[in-house]
């Protein structure tokens, strides 16, 4: 009954391919990111969210869409990650919203790792499939 399966199209399980490795390129850099954040007393954090705050507000001004949507992600980030460097430092106000924020990055590498594996799942069944 293969041939009521539809198959995909090259350019649609490419994209599949491309986003798989990306997300799960993306979320395994979130966690690293997520345990570096506290080295050195939450200056790493600091310093790697100030970069990606300033990578990503300099991506929103670009024409393209998706540089757009990944400046977006990338200033969302960043706010997350100097908020997590934050939270070492135990200032009363901003404890609580940095230890939230913490759980925030890890909860988006999770998610980033589990959209990147479906991704490759689908892509390796559209592989099985046009074979």
């Amino acid at each position: 009954m293969d041939y009521l399966d539809p198959s995909d199209s090259s350019k649609e399980l490419t994209s599949r391919g491309v986003r798989g490795v990306g997300s799960l390129a993306g979320g395994l850099a979130l966690l690293i990111l997520k345990s570096v954040a506290g080295a050195f007393g939450g200056v790493v954090g600091l310093v790697l969210g100030a970069v990606s705050l300033a990578v990503g507000a300099s991506s929103l001004k670009s024409e393209a869409k998706a540089d757009r949507t990944g400046g977006a992600i990338a200033l969302g980030a960043g706010a997350l990650l100097v908020l997590a460097g934050l939270s070492r430092w135990h200032i009363p106000l901003i404890s609580g919203i940095a230890a939230l924020s913490t759980g925030l990055v890890g909860l988006g590498a999770l998610g980033l790792l589990g959209y990147g594996a479906w991704n490759i799942f689908k892509f390796v069944k559209g592989l099985r499939n046009r074979a």
